[in-house]
């Protein structure tokens, strides 16, 4: 077991200062990116811009009929699954859509959530805010087929991470077949946190594997600003059973409010490069090429886990790399056994291969 969700989040609120500060250090297990293909996948085309909605008016990205066909297009041609246009709720950002699903659990009548660790500290956060009590089901990551997990035996509500982000790794298929089985029997609802899926490093396999869930029990967070590692744009949406999409929505628009027009500019934008030919593969190659610079320059010394997705590993890097650097250890992810491992962006500017 990790610590203490108190200790992980009174680490993350020290975190935030010290990664804020005037002179602060290099973050190398930070958030912030760097990539030669930013301006591109941003690159608003005139009749976009065109026909983009008023000004003057209150705007919802979830409104957006274009956008929500863009996005599954998207699926369909990725998973090979057709969602329904209930199906889809987005709006800017992943944070409201967590933020959105703890308070929309009383609604839907679910009174505690389990997770399996690591999950995005937030989640501890909100679930602490609200007094929903949270418990630890697994002692590690999913990606091991080893790994026990003590599902109860009762409807609540499960949160995990696709992929396990801090690693790189993606969720074992016998565990998602597992929890798939586990919602049949007891009726639980499964937060899947996806904000860094489609990412995956093998182009030819593309389809997200906890797409097998359960559709009328599954809540997914889709982001693709990560997908893409543009973060100044702010979209993310969330698959959700369409008979539940209310409880998220109107939770959200509440947290949100209107999400204006430019943000729906550009998540068109973005689904534009996503649906398009190339996708995100030029991205994915760099941040590959980035993770065998750094391991041929002894710069990455050894990883728990070889990653097979997103922009982030866990490893112990060499002295120089760390020194008077800012790093997340296993500490603020819950985590336990990893000795000197940090988490390692790959997209931090300081790693241009």
């Amino acid at each position: 077991m990790g610590i203490s969700s108190d200790e992980m989040l009174s680490l993350h609120r020290e975190l935030d200062d010290r990664s804020r500060a005037p002179g602060r250090s290099r973050f190398i297990s930070g958030w912030q990116t760097f990539h030669p293909y930013s301006g591109d996948y941003l690159n608003i085309s005139r009749e976009l811009a065109r026909s983009a909605p008023r000004s003057d008016q209150y705007s919802f990205i979830s409104d957006s009929a274009r956008l929500v066909e863009a996005i599954r297009r998207f699926h369909a041609h990725t998973d090979q699954v057709d969602y329904p246009p209930e199906a889809v709720f987005a709006t800017c950002g992943s944070s409201p859509l967590l933020t959105s699903f703890f308070f929309a659990l009383r609604e839907l009548g679910v009174a505690d959530v389990c997770y399996v660790p690591p999950i995005y500290y937030a989640c501890h956060y909100q679930c602490r805010s609200l007094g929903i009590d949270i418990q630890q089901v697994a002692d590690g990551p999913l990606h091991d087929a080893s790994v026990a997990m003590a599902l109860p035996d009762r409807r609540t509500a499960l949160v995990l991470c696709d992929p396990i982000w801090v690693f790189g790794t993606t969720v074992h298929r016998t565990h998602l077949e597992t929890i798939r089985d586990w919602q049949l029997a007891t009726g639980s609802v499964v937060l899947v946190d996806g904000t860094f899926q489609y990412t995956k490093w093998d182009m030819g396999d593309r389809i997200e594997l906890t797409s097998v869930l359960a559709p009328e029990l599954t809540f997914r967070i889709v982001c693709p600003t990560k997908s893409l590692a543009v973060h100044g744009v702010r979209f993310a949406y969330m698959l959700l059973p369409p008979a539940l999409r209310e409880s998220v929505r109107y939770a959200c628009s509440n947290i949100t409010g209107a999400t204006g027009v430019a943000n729906e500019r550009f998540a068109l934008r973005l689904m534009e490069v996503l649906n398009s030919p190339v996708s995100n593969q030029d991205l994915v190659r760099y941040i590959k090429k980035t993770h065998d610079f750094l391991g041929e320059n002894k710069v990455i010394l050894a990883q728990p886990y070889a990653p097979v997705a997103s922009y982030y590993t866990f490893a112990e890097l060499n002295e120089t790399a760390v020194e008077n650097a800012l790093v997340m250890d296993e500490r603020f992810f819950g985590i336990s056994g990893y000795g000197s491992n940090v988490r390692v962006n790959l997209l931090h500017e300081g790693w241009t291969p």
